[in-house]
Order: C-alpha cells, then structure tokens, then sequence
C-alpha cells in the first residue's frame, strides 16, 4: 500500500495545504511550528479517526486539539493505492463524532467505493489504531512500541484468531481485577477485609465462656441477695412481732432493775436458740445432700463391681478353655507317642503343651478382671469412704448441735420460770399497759436498720439484675459474631479458593500466550538487529528478547532495561523494534511509515546512521519523514 497525495481544507493550523507523495522516501523540512506533527496526526485520524473523544480537555482530546485555528471545513483527503487500485478517501468532521462525514471514491471511475467502511485503517491495516501508533506511526509525543495483542495476532499470522487474543487481553485484564479485588495483601481485598473482619469477630467470639461464667456468677450473687432481702423482711417482720409483744415486760423490767437482767438474759438465750437452729438446719441440710452422693457412689460401686466379677469370670473361661484345650492336647500326644506314632523330634510338643495347660489353668484361678475396670472402682471406694468420713463427722455435728438447743431450751425455760417467780406485787407494780405511740417509738429505730438493709439490698439486688442483663447481651453478640464468623469463613475460602483459581488462570495464560508468540522471536530479533547495525554501525548481539518482544540489553550477563539509557539510545531501540515489528507483520504488501523526528534526540554520527537507515528502508515501504532541522536530512 502507498500514498498518493493528500489535502487538508482545516485542521490545526493547516489550511488548504496539499501534498503529492512521489518518491518512496518523502521527507519535509520545515521550522518549529510549521505543523509538521499535524500533518502527521491528521494522516492516523484520516485512517482512524479522533483519539480521547471522552475527555475535557484539548490536551487529551484530538477532536479539540486540531479544530481549525481560523473556522472553515474541519478535514480533507487522502488519495492512496492498495494492490492495483487507487482510492480517495474523503473525512468532515464536526463537533461531534455522529456528526462527521466518511466517503470513499474509486480515484479511476470517480464512482463511490464500498471496498472499506469508516473503519478503513483497521480494514487496511489489519490493526488498531493503538497498534498502528506503536509500530506504522511514530509521533514525537509517543515513542511507546509495547506490543498489543493485534501485533501480535498479525506477527504471528494469526489474524483470523484476533477475536480470541482480544479476549485473552480482555480476560486476563478481568482476571488481574479480580485478583487485586480479591487480594488478601491489599488492604482493599476484599479477602484482607473479611480477615481483618473475622479477627474482629474471633476477638468478640472468644470472650463468650468468660461472659457465661460471670453471668453464672452474677446469677448466682442475684440468688444470695434474693434470700437476704427475704431474710431481712422476715427478720423485721418478726423483730416488729417480737419487739410489740417484749415492750410490755420490757417496760416491767424497766420498773424492776433485777427483772430487767433476767428479761435481757432471755432475750440473749434466744437469739442464741435462734442461732443454733440455724446451724441444725443447715447441717441437716448438708447431710442430706452428701447421703445422697453416698449412696449414688455406693449403687456405682455396686455396678462396677458386678462388671468387674463378670470380667473376671470371662477371663477365667477363656483361660480354663484353653487350658483343658492344651491338656486335651497333650494327652493326644502322649497316645500317639505310646503308639509311636510319632518320631523322636516331635517329643518337646507334649511338654510344651502340658506347660501351656497348666499355665492357662493356673490363670483361670486368679480372677484377673479388667485393669481399667478395677482401677475405676478403687477411685469410688475411696470416694465412698470420704462421703462415709463426712457423714459421720456431719453427724457428730448435727448431735451436738441438737443439744446445745436442748440445753439452751432448758435455760430458756429456767428464765422463764424465774420471771414468773417474781411476787405478783412486784410484777403488778410494773405491769402498765402501752400506748400504741410508745410501743411505735420504742420499735421505730430498730425498724429503720431493717428499712436501711432492705433498701441497700434491694439497690444491690437491681445493680446486679441489670448487670446480669448486660451480660446477657453481650452473650447475644459474642455467640451471633461466632455464628457470623463461621459464616464468614466459610466466604473467605471460597474467595480464597476463587482467588487462587484467577491466579492460576493467570498464569496458564501468560505461558500459553508466552509459547504462541515465542515461535516469532528468533525472526523479530534478526531484523531489530538488522535495523540496529544499520542505525548504530554496532552490533547487536548483546541485545535479547523474550516472548512478548521486549527488548533487553545484555551487560556483564545480566539483563538490562534500556529506560535506564540514554534517551538518544532509547529512542534508537524503539525504532528499530517498531520496524522490525512491522516487518513481521507485513511480510507481503507494506504499508506507509510516517516518521515524525524521529532522530531528535540522536548526536550527528548516529543521525548519520539514522538517514542511511531511511535510504535502506525506503526500497522497502513508503516513508513519511517530518524534521525541523537541516542536519537530519
């Protein structure tokens, strides 16, 4: 393929400019600012239209940047020639892209031409217009040449298979968004913030049994202030019922000093009596309790040592079994020797199995039983004997308190009757009957204790229901996090597992592209290397590539990243893999090369290279070669 000519009505600064290609190596000199790189971009946009239609501003946005500078036809022309057919390609465009206009003329009929859509460049060149900026176009702005997936689909010949390396690019693009999306080493995977949510939830989980425990605790304070505040009303209920009935002798003995002692000496016997009722009770209590244990223990040993007899006596059938089996057998032994029947070697046998015989009846008298069994029930008969100690010293205490209450019983009455001995003057000089208001001032201050008592243990009591409500709450949410922590898990392996899956695709993709396209490395690099001798006079050999046509430089025997030369040589090694990229891809028809400055950057011996590089390259493609400066022509 080659270009014609070409006109431009507006774009840029351009206007009304025409050009006819003649020669296979074109070149233009002109001065900073002539609108060079222009020409240039409205060549690619001819083929392939606006680049950054999307953006805002004109930096970015093609259709913005090359409006015309003074109004006018926003386009032109481009006349060129495929095979043996020449073409005019008409573009307009407008503000915007629905708004342009596309034509397309057979230049020999003048007759329109439906050979090629609006999407001519990729029809032409069988690449898009991202691949065509990286090998066929060089602009001063972009010395970019990563191989695209469509050059690579062209180097390999495998055009008819483009489809399928687009979507491998756009797989594993997908997939490398899944991978960083799912990533547990980013803090934005969603695998890293499930685990770091599950460490949260693991923390709540794990303080569930020491909640539960100061919930039995709290539960367990709630109960021994429940029974206080019940103590402490029936206390006052019975110091109210106490106290009314004692005022009457407590105002006798008020009257009479030495009935006073004799009253406060029964008072005393009888919070003593009610002390040790209290003991009785809860002695009595207790050993109730333990002779309950007792006898569970009891019926257990029982069990077992019903188990252990019936082990025992199994063992020793077993044994008694084989040992008349072993006597048996020797007395057949001993018949066959009396018959000889046998030979002299075989006459250890029936003393072997006479030995055997007694052994295993010796055993089947021992009562063995099983070990575990035996050991089990030695654990309970100590345990038995320790409830029997307890018991007994229970007992011993429940008797002494029964008649410490027999004896303080006995006081009590002897006070009594002492009372009661009193002359009947003496008593009726004292006896007055009191008003109800003294018998309530004489009780109110004692009745205040018990009000003070009540109302502390009742705040305490609400302090510890609340705080047991607390607790129940907090259970709530630590066995909810443990259920969503298990939940939880379980998404995170299956990220996990998804993950690991991408990866793994990942990878087999790479390597499966990366053994489609190393079939072409070995001819890529015979021609980066043709192009590098011929711009450099140097050799190459030094110079590598691997599978996706990266070029390295070979130092020391270590590779090394031409971004870390020159930029002169950089620009060099971008050339030469542009063309040798080209070369792989056009092994037939070439297409047109527009080289915009490309030796900018180059000192005057390599510029000297660079031009013979152009004489040599244009026997084979058409150029297009845009320079501001005489010393590069």
């Amino acid at each position: 393929m080659k270009l014609l000519s070409l006109h431009i009505e507006h774009f840029g600064r351009l206007a009304d400019f025409s050009y006819v290609f003649e020669d296979p190596l074109n070149t233009i000199l002109a001065e900073n600012g002539w609108g060079k790189s222009t020409l240039a971009v409205f060549l690619k946009v001819m083929f392939y239209g606006f680049d950054g239609e999307m953006k805002r501003n004109e930096e970015g946005n093609e259709r913005l940047r090359y409006r015309p500078w003074g109004g006018g036809i926003y386009g032109g022309s481009v006349t060129f020639q495929k095979g043996d057919k020449a073409y005019r390609m008409l573009r307009i465009f407008g503000a915007r892209k629905k708004e342009d206009t596309f034509h397309l003329y057979d230049e020999e009929t003048g007759l329109p031409s439906s050979d090629f859509s609006e999407q001519i460049g990729e029809e032409l060149f069988g690449i898009d217009r991202e691949s065509f900026s990286r090998t066929v176009f060089w602009s001063q702005q972009d010395h970019e040449t990563e191989a695209t997936t469509m050059i690579q689909a062209k180097i390999g010949d495998v055009t008819s298979e483009q489809d399928d390396l687009t979507s491998y690019d756009r797989a594993v693009r997908q997939l490398k968004k899944e991978i960083d999306r799912l990533s547990p080493d980013r803090a934005s995977g969603q695998i890293r913030k499930k685990q770091d949510r599950a460490a949260v939830l693991e923390a709540e989980a794990a303080r569930l049994p020491g909640l539960k425990q100061e919930l039995q605790q709290s539960e367990r304070h709630q109960k021994d202030l429940s029974d206080s505040l019940e103590e402490i009303r029936e206390r006052r209920q019975a110091y109210t019922v106490a106290s009314t009935a004692a005022i009457p002798a407590q105002m006798q003995a008020e009257a009479d000093p030495a009935l006073a002692a004799l009253q406060a000496k029964l008072s005393a016997s009888g919070e003593r009596l009610e002390m040790l009722q209290r003991i009785r009770r809860s002695t009595a209590a207790q050993g109730h309790k333990e002779r309950e244990e007792y006898l569970r223990v009891q019926r257990q040993c029982n069990r077992l040592e019903q188990d252990a007899a019936f082990s025992a006596n199994r063992a020793a059938g077993r044994y008694r079994t084989a040992g008349l089996l072993s006597l048996a057998v020797t007395i057949l032994f001993l018949i066959l020797i009396a018959l000889h029947a046998i030979s002299l070697p075989f006459l250890a046998m029936p003393v072997l199995s006479a030995v055997c015989s007694i052994y295993c009846l010796f055993r089947s008298r021992r009562n063995d039983a099983d070990p575990a069994l035996v050991s089990r029930l030695e654990e309970l008969r100590q345990e038995e004997q320790d409830l029997h100690a307890s018991l007994r010293s229970l007992s011993g205490r429940l008797g002494r308190a029964k008649q410490q209450i027999l004896e303080e019983e006995k006081r009590r009455k002897d006070l009594q009757a002492e009372i009661r001995s009193r002359t009947p003057a003496a008593r009726a000089a004292a006896i007055r009957t009191p008003s109800t208001e003294e018998i309530a001032d004489r009780i109110a201050p004692g009745l205040t204790e018990f009000d003070r008592r009540e109302e502390e243990c009742r705040k305490e009591l609400t302090d510890a229901r609340q705080q047991s409500e607390d607790l129940r709450q907090r259970i709530a949410e630590s066995e909810d996090a443990a259920e969503r922590l298990i939940k939880l898990r379980r998404e995170i392996d299956t990220l996990r597992d998804r993950y690991e899956i991408c990866v793994k695709t990942v990878g087999c993709l790479e390597q499966a592209r990366g053994s489609f396209t190393a079939r072409y490395m070995n001819p890529f690099l015979r021609s980066f290397r043709r192009h590098y001798g011929m711009l450099t006079g140097e050799s190459a050999e030094n110079l590598q590539t691997d599978a996706d046509f990266h070029i390295t430089v070979m130092s020391d025997g270590l590779p090394r990243d031409p971004s870390l030369m020159s930029e002169g040589t950089r620009d060099l090694i971008s050339l030469c893999r542009r063309m040798a990229m080209v070369d792989a891809m056009y092994p037939g028809e070439k297409p047109f090369l527009v080289l915009d400055d490309p030796f900018s950057n180059l000192d005057d011996e390599r510029v000297k290279g660079g031009l013979r590089f152009l004489r040599s390259a244009s026997y084979e493609y058409q150029i297009l070669y845009l320079t501001c400066h005489k010393s590069r022509v």
